[in-house]
């Protein structure tokens, strides 16, 4: 499974005709981790007039959006509409209104959803996701300099820890595209010395 998607939150803010419209984008894999952070939006902006929301997840293909109280289709489907837009996944937009006293319309209702995601969007940090593993590399001491130097800084991998003991244990993060490259090239950098386990298969950012 591949997909585009955000590598972390963000919040950014937009004032309408007096309200607030504070915009949180947030990645999800999942339904429920979508629904915890709703309900945490409750508690991160108490006492909001709205609390509008859509959210796409990839596995398994799922989508859902509220108006929470703003004129039906005037909230939740303009911000899923902009998320579609976008081809990203996994990934979740609640929009907080603070009512500043000045009714927008339905047209304005809509623009101003759309406006509120789309804003947040372009301060995202947009990541392509893989299937990956999560692995650990056993090498002797006498090959650590090179695989640090050729492995470890290599940008499509992800050092999760490293363990100094009769060898070394080095535990990272790849796609499994990168680990069908790598696997050949640490075999002969080691001349066959270096031993891997797959720990866990894992969705990775590359």
């Amino acid at each position: 499974m591949s997909y585009t998607s955000i590598r972390q939150d963000v919040v950014t803010e937009l004032e309408i005709k007096k309200s607030r419209f504070i915009t949180w984008v947030s990645p999800v894999s999942s339904q429920s981790e979508a629904e915890q952070k709703i309900s945490a939006s409750r508690q991160r902006w108490p006492g909001a007039t709205h609390y509008c929301f859509a959210w796409i997840t990839r596995d398994p293909l799922m989508e859902r959006c509220s108006d929470d109280g703003e004129p039906s289709g005037t909230a939740g489907v303009p911000i899923l509409t902009v998320l579609k837009n976008s081809g990203l996944g996994n990934i979740l937009t609640v929009v907080v209104r603070y009512f500043g006293g000045t009714l927008l319309g339905a047209s304005g209702l809509v623009r101003a959803y759309s406006d509120s995601t789309r804003h947040a969007l372009e301060q995202a940090d947009i990541v392509n996701y893989e299937n990956g593993l999560l692995i650990n590399l056993i090498i002797e001491y006498t090959d650590f300099g090179l695989i640090q130097h050729r492995f470890l800084s290599a940008p499509e991998v992800s050092t999760q820890g490293i363990e100094y003991g009769e060898q070394v244990t080095i535990s990272a993060t790849l796609s499994l595209t990168s680990w069908a490259k790598w696997e050949r090239e640490i075999t002969e950098m080691t001349s066959g010395r270096a031993k891997y386990q797959i720990i866990a298969e894992r969705i990775v950012a590359v």
